[in-house]
Order: C-alpha cells, then sequence, then structure tokens
C-alpha cells in the first residue's frame, strides 16, 4: 500500500456532482498562498470535452484504449500548466515557444487539449474547433495568445514523444480462435464474428513503466489443484445469470462496476479534484496521474492477458469435463451475469485499474483513508453512470472490486486479487518517479 504522502488536503465526505463542485470552487472566498491564477473549472471542462470526444469515436474505443488517448490529452495538459506556473516536473520537458510570464494557464489548459484532440481523433476536429474558439473567446485577453501557444507546443511535444508507441499496431497472431484447449482462451459463444479486444495493448510503450513486462505476475491457477476448484464453484454458484445464492445487493455491486471505466475514472478524478478545491495545477495534476498511471496499469495488465491467454470463467465452466480436475463438474449451459468481454481473464482488469486509481487517490489526499464517491452503472447499462458509492479506504475499495467481478461471472478471485496487486505495483512505482514537487 503507498505510504500516505505530504500534499493532502482534508475530504469533506460530500458528494457533489462536476457542475455543482466547480461552483463551489469558483465562488470560493479565499484562495490557498501560491495557488494557480488560473481557473481549475478550465481542466474540468476539458476533461469532460475529451472524455466525451474519445467516447463518440467511429468504431467504439475500448476501455484501456479510451484510457490511453486520455492519456495523451492529460500529460499535454499537466505539461503546459507546469511549464507556466512550475510547483511540478513535467511529464516530459518542453521549449516554451514565447516568455511564460504573464501566459494564460486557462488558454493554454484549452490550447493543450484541443490540439491533442483534433489530431487524434480529426473526424471530430470541426465539432472541437467550434468548441475551442468559442472557449477562448471567454477568456480575458490578456495572455491569451502567449498561453495559447505554450498549449499548443505543449500537445505537440507528447504527440511527437509518443508517435510510434504501438498504439493500434497490427498484431498477427489469432488470439481466441480455438481449438477448444484446457485452460486456454477462446471467444465467449457465441464465437463467431469476433476479433480480440485490443490485443496491441499488451505490447504497446507505456508512458512511465520501462517496459509491459516490468511487473508480469507469475501463472493463473493450476487447473487440477483444490483452488482452483473452489473458485470455479464460487463462479458457479455467485456468477451465474440464474445465480440463486447471489444476494440483490452483490448483483447490484457487480452491475456498478460494469461501468464505462473511461468515464468512471475520470468523474471519480473530478470529483475528488473538486471535492478539495483543488486548483488549476493541483486538477491538471490530478488528471494526468490519474490517465498515465491508469493506462500503465491497464497496458501492464493486458501484457499478462496475452501472454497467458487464460480462459474465461463461461467457457472454463461449461468445458469443466476437460480441465483434468475430478474435484469440477461441467455445466455446458451456464451463462455468466454479464457479458465477457473478448480478451483473455487473467487477470482482471478492472482489479488493475481500479487498484492504481485507488493508489493515486491515496497520494493526491496522503491517506489511505481516501473517503471517496465513485459513479457507477444500474443493470447492464455501461455507460450512464446512475448511482454512486461511498468508499472509506483503499482497502474497501480493493475489496469490492475483486468481489464484483466474481459476482460478475467474468473472473476468478485469484485473477482478481492478482490484478489488484499488478495495479498498486504500477502505481507505486510510477509516482515514485512522476509528477513530484518541483523541489
Amino acid at each position: 500500500m503507498r505510504p500516505p504522502g505530504t500534499a493532502a488536503l482534508r475530504l469533506t465526505g460530500v458528494a457533489m456532482s462536476v457542475i455543482l463542485a466547480i461552483a463551489a470552487f469558483a465562488g470560493a472566498s479565499t484562495k490557498a498562498e501560491g495557488a494557480s491564477e488560473g481557473s481549475a473549472a478550465t481542466a474540468l471542462d476539458w476533461n469532460i470535452i475529451a472524455v466525451n470526444t474519445v467516447r463518440a469515436a467511429t468504431p467504439p474505443i475500448f476501455q484501456v484504449e479510451g484510457l490511453i488517448y486520455m492519456s495523451y490529452v492529460q500529460a499535454s495538459v499537466y505539461d503546459a500548466v507546469t511549464k507556466i506556473e512550475g510547483r511540478y516536473q513535467p511529464y516530459h520537458q518542453f521549449r516554451a515557444p514565447v516568455d511564460k510570464e504573464g501566459a494564460s494557464p486557462d488558454a493554454a489548459v484549452a490550447a493543450a487539449s484541443y490540439t491533442a484532440l483534433a489530431y487524434y481523433f480529426p473526424a471530430q476536429a470541426g465539432t472541437l474547433g467550434t468548441t475551442y474558439t468559442s472557449y477562448l473567446a471567454g477568456l480575458p485577453a490578456a495572455g491569451k495568445n502567449a498561453g495559447v501557444a505554450i498549449g499548443v507546443a505543449a500537445a505537440e511535444d507528447i504527440i511527437a514523444l509518443r508517435t510510434g508507441d504501438g498504439r493500434d499496431a497490427p498484431i498477427s497472431t489469432p488470439y481466441g480462435q480455438g481449438p477448444l484447449t484446457p485452460g486456454v482462451w477462446i471467444f465467449a459463444p457465441p464465437p463467431s464474428a469476433q476479433s480480440a479486444q485490443t490485443p496491441w495493448v499488451a505490447f504497446m510503450k507505456p508512458f512511465m513503466l520501462k517496459s509491459p513486462s516490468q511487473f508480469r505476475p507469475g501463472p493463473p491457477l493450476q487447473l487440477t489443484s483444490k483452488k482452483y476448484a473452489t473458485q470455479l464453484a464460487e463462479l458457479q454458484a455467485y456468477g451465474s445469470a440464474t445465480s440463486t445464492v447471489r444476494t440483490d445487493e452483490q448483483t447490484a455491486i457487480a452491475e456498478f462496476w460494469n461501468a464505462n471505466a473511461i468515464n468512471q475514472i475520470n468523474q471519480t478524478q473530478r470529483d475528488l479534484d473538486s471535492a478539495h478545491r483543488f486548483d488549476l495545477v493541483e486538477t491538471a495534476r490530478g488528471l494526468a496521474m490519474a490517465n498515465l498511471t491508469d493506462s500503465d496499469a491497464g497496458i501492464a495488465c493486458f501484457d499478462a492477458k496475452y501472454y497467458y491467454t487464460f480462459w474465461r470463467p463461461v467457457t472454463a465452466i461449461q468445458h469443466a469435463d476437460i480441465d483434468g480436475n475430478p474435484l469440477t463438474t461441467a455445466d455446458p449451459t451456464w451463462t455468466p451475469l454479464l457479458i465477457t468481454p473478448n480478451h483473455p481473464e487473467y487477470p482482471a482488469a478492472h482489479g488493475c485499474l481500479t487498484s492504481s486509481d485507488a493508489e493515486v487517490a491515496a497520494e493526491l489526499l496522503g491517506t489511505n483513508r481516501i473517503e471517496i464517491n465513485i459513479a457507477g452503472a444500474v443493470g447492464q447499462n455501461v455507460t450512464t453512470l446512475t448511482t454512486s458509492r461511498h468508499y472509506a479506504t483503499v482497502e474497501d475499495l480493493d475489496r469490492q472490486i475483486v468481489n464484483a467481478r466474481v459476482w460478475a461471472g467474468l473472473h476468478f478471485r485469484d485473477s482478481g486479487e492478482v490484478g489488484v496487486e499488478l495495479g498498486r505495483d504500477v502505481a507505486d512505482w510510477a509516482l515514485d518517479r512522476y509528477f513530484l514537487p518541483t523541489d
């Protein structure tokens, strides 16, 4: 677990929406010494614009893939803001094209966000351009041009830095296509017209880690072990679409964590930033920390997924008669509560991402008692975050995500626990080396 930091503010424990939080921030009558001259609302606004842009892409962008695109944007914003305001080390140093003295950090945020988004999503450049022009028109003239120049330079630096990083690279290995082999991942039924989900993520250059395999865990459970049989039985009972032992609350928790990670992770970070009245620099830092750290946790997770290619519970349960374990019983009609994603089982991606996110919150708040509210899904709606849950500690959050994926019928308990440990290791290593105070 990450030790407490030093720059934390105390959490109020009050849940608030992004709009109300921004309004509360804007209406605050006091300002911390050394606080940014820009507005935190600008970073929050452009984070929402970035999330909406990523989610509107055609063809659809998947979870970890979306966080990678968000990282391009938030790294650009963070570098632009710290170039003007200082206080924290940039993600990547770049040369300012103009004198930063008096440059508008708000204009820099807007320009960095727009430049990155328009580059990676050219089909949406027209709509983004209209939003950007309107946003700039509402900013004071003083320092605007200098801020824009710095924001554009920051984004162009990140674009150049990440060119050739392996994003969306073609993969020739026919992952998931069979034949049926004990322990080996194949597409969940029905298998027709399917393809593996973003296997290139497993091989791309991380944002901070030395390599995707830096924290690769050991292998998944042995098929012939008693532990495997015990966890398979747990999945059969609690993860089934027709389970008679899973409670209504356990079902609600499983469905809560079926929310789209791009929306969920960024809204959680916006809410945390707003609840603590982070200024612009702190807000830009928090959003960059959350997205870059989670992206690297996702890359490390997919490295392990496509290295081990372990089978999903739906295949393991339906075909338990071939696993060589006398303690397991096949159920050819078994189906999970939630739809099985098209990538291997081990380790659980939500475990990797959620534990990484928890470590970011602990670092920002200086305590493992994070007291945060997270928005999530209800029923099978994965896009709209219609409810929220409160988590007092990092441990509470980590524990629930492991349970949630078992109750959803998507992961063995071991897979969730290993995912949590992997996400924690990635975050701890990265946050010891990036986003540090300049002094």
